[in-house]
């Protein structure tokens, strides 16, 4: 799994006003009926886990790019 990177300019003016009160947030992305997106913000989650769940993605791109 690969960043996104993407200018604040692109953002729409509620998801800005809203990062800019909580500038790092954990969500789930959904797509939903394959024309929306959900992005869904996940309250209390704890700075341990998080930063287990970046070395497990980490350690499953590994994984995965060492198949080929």
């Amino acid at each position: 799994m690969d960043n996104l990177e993407l200018a604040a300019a692109e953002l729409p003016e509620a998801m800005r006003a809203w990062l800019a009160l909580q500038p790092a947030v954990v969500v789930s992305i959904e797509l939903i009926d394959g024309e929306r997106v959900l992005v869904r913000p996940l309250p209390g989650i704890a700075p341990e886990l998080l930063a287990r769940a970046q070395v497990t993605l980490a350690q499953y791109r590994d994984a995965l790019m060492n198949l080929t």
